[in-house]
């Protein structure tokens, strides 16, 4: 008995012996059809024992086809809950083996930071050399290993460069009168505020730099993750009657989510590995701003004043990925982002991995507006536009006569907010799905057959993909600013928020919207410019954010509903923030235009999606004290 313990022990340690001894052997002379080329060039040029940032993407992934028939039927938030569970589950089977042999590397010091991007069934790490290879050698389940560059904020940033040039000059103000700040005049956004619509309900993911969270403008806004919330009482950022921190109740080192985060209360620092996704520029906050900003120091910067900000800060293209995973896991109703992925990067943008993340992103109902770049004079057709917002959108435009696939994104152009001029440097469509390689033989992504579905160089005399989708005010706006001020902003990366602070307004009437729903309305009632129709310079032409709230109205009403109140305000003392009054003039019409009188109708008053009160026609106002 002793004795075949004794051989059992032995054995053990020789397997294990094996298994170490074989990653310490395996060296970068090797090549190998599962490596991309870049990546191969990034091992060969480096130690064997330095770690390197990859992702390594599975054959098995599932299609926008195939989740949309196992879906049918669903309403949008209810799909989206559908599509992360089969995700997860297919992941959790297909990666097993994979991920077994990751965390024995791990535990020898090989490999570390092992993320999973069940969104498109991919694995981002870092390792050494010879746990890519044998990873490449051993595992059949395996499509391709990338190399995942980390790019300079400033490379992928669309702001022409303003807000690095603010924070070198210190060129942050305070705030003024309340007045709005030009973008949202020129797009009719306070006419929807009027309506008693600001976004309420609506969930915002912002992909950018970070955010100072606290800022006064943005810190009521700021979405608080309730699974993290360990002691229950409702939030997970708190007032210490001089500043806002994590809730000290909430903060306890546990994943109390499951979410393979620690104390994620507000988002995630992809960058840093860390709850805290404070501005690492100001760019992230300025982009905040324009989604959400309530005014509360003096201007009023966000489209959408009482939609939630989730705060998303990656370092690399697969942290994006991660990134737009998180938003669909936590329920956002909308994902933004002002960073981009451009055609001369090195390497390339993985176009085809865009595209998969995209559609991912489509079939769990998220709406994507995207920055497109400021490479309209330097960067030739069909690459001007920039990733993901060169991706398809969730709805075909009748101008787009080349009908292929769809996706989530809505890509961004950039009008002067002041002249309503479509400024020099926004980028000019179209864009191309197609076999690159047949042009371009260096590009080192091979194009999936179905994602060449708007060619352009390789079928001459093809429209391509038009983009942009829309245009909307970036150049000439003004937003928050990290320290409680405010910032001048411009670009693709102004313009963006803007459209999805709008999206959020739409979503907020309407929860059931679907993706296409808002697209169609954003572009259907868009100010003409340019061309007429859609065209590759304005899209569908300058957003109006009223316009297209009045036509998601008009879909969602009945016509003997009361129609909503309007000139809706809300007054609180944000030093003492316990009782909050609002006030509004009741509606005096129904949808069809007969009369309606006070004694026919309540107002009915909620927080948090609860209502706490019935107000009688008449009163035209409240006063919420059990804030």
């Amino acid at each position: 008995m002793e004795a075949r313990r004794a051989i059992g022990i032995i054995v053990l340690i020789f397997l294990c012996a094996s298994s170490l001894s074989g990653l310490q052997n395996v060296g970068a002379d090797e090549n190998h059809p599962k490596i991309d080329p870049y990546l191969q060039s990034v091992l060969e040029a480096n130690p064997d024992d330095q770690m390197v940032d990859v992702y390594m993407a599975l054959k098995d992934r599932l299609s926008y086809q195939h989740l949309r028939n196992l879906t049918f039927g669903l309403k949008r938030k209810e799909r989206q809950r559908a599509v992360v569970d089969i995700l997860k589950q297919h992941a959790q089977i297909t990666q097993r083996d994979v991920l077994s042999f990751l965390e024995n590397a791990e535990s020898q010091g090989a490999v570390e930071q092992i993320r999973k991007i069940w969104l498109i069934n991919v694995i981002a790490f870092r390792a050494q050399a010879s746990p890519i290879y044998q990873l490449a050698d051993n595992f059949t389940e395996i499509e391709k290993i990338f190399y995942d560059p980390k790019h300079p904020i400033e490379e992928l940033v669309d702001d022409n460069a303003i807000t690095k040039y603010n924070e070198e000059n210190n060129l942050y103000y305070s705030g003024g009168s309340r007045s709005p700040q030009p973008g949202l005049t020129l797009i009719n956004a306070p006419q929807v505020w009027a309506e008693g619509d600001s976004g309420q309900g609506v969930l915002v993911a912002n992909i950018d730099t970070g955010t100072d969270w606290d800022h006064p403008d943005l810190v009521r806004n700021i979405w608080n993750n309730l699974g993290e919330d360990a002691d229950g009482d409702g939030h997970t950022l708190e007032w210490t009657g001089a500043t806002w921190v994590f809730d000290p109740g909430d903060v306890n080192s546990i994943d109390d989510d499951n979410n393979g985060l620690v104390d994620d209360f507000i988002g995630w620092d992809y960058d840093n590995n860390d709850n805290d996704p404070s501005e690492g520029s100001s760019h992230g906050t300025a982009t905040s701003g324009i989604v959400a900003g309530d005014g509360t120091n003096g201007t009023e910067t966000g489209v959408a004043p009482r939609a939630k900000l989730m705060i998303l800060k990656p370092d690399g293209e697969s942290d994006i990925w991660i990134a737009q995973q998180y938003a669909i896991d936590q329920g956002a109703d909308v994902v933004t982002s002002s960073l981009s992925y451009k055609w001369y990067f090195s390497p390339q943008p993985n176009y085809p991995m865009w595209r998969q993340v995209t559609d991912m992103e489509l079939v769990a109902g998220i709406i994507h507006t995207n920055s497109t770049s400021n490479d309209g004079n330097s960067v030739g057709v069909p690459f001007n536009i920039s990733a993901p917002g060169n991706c398809p959108g969730p709805w075909i435009h009748p101008d787009q006569t080349l009908v292929g696939g769809l996706s989530s994104v809505i890509g961004v152009a950039n009008v002067d907010a002041g002249t309503d001029m479509i400024v020099s440097s926004s980028p000019w469509g179209p864009a191309a799905w197609e076999d690159f390689q047949v042009n371009h033989p260096s590009y080192p992504y091979p194009m999936p057959p179905q994602y060449q579905d708007y060619p352009y160089e390789t079928l001459p005399g093809s429209m391509g993909l038009l983009k942009p989708d829309v245009a909307a005010p970036g150049n000439g706006t003004t937003s928050t600013a990290p320290g409680g001020g405010y910032q001048s902003f411009s670009g693709t990366s102004g313009a963006t928020p803007h459209t999805a602070g709008t999206a959020a307004l739409l979503i907020s009437i309407n929860p059931n919207l679907e993706p296409e729903d808002v697209s169609r309305i954003i572009q259907t009632t868009a100010v003409e410019k340019g061309s007429p129709g859609k065209d590759n310079r304005y899209g569908a032409g300058r957003i109006d954010a009223y316009a297209a709230y009045q036509q998601a109205f008009s879909e969602l009403a009945d016509p003997v509903d009361p129609n909503p109140p309007t000139n809706l305000s809300a007054y609180s003392d944000y030093n003492t923030p316990t009782s909050i009054l609002v006030q509004w003039n009741d509606p005096t019409t129904l949808f069809n235009g007969d009369p309606l009188n006070p004694n026919e109708f309540t107002i009915e008053i909620q927080r948090d999606s609860l209502n706490i009160a019935s107000v009688p026609g008449g009163t035209e106002q409240f006063t919420d004290i059990n804030l």
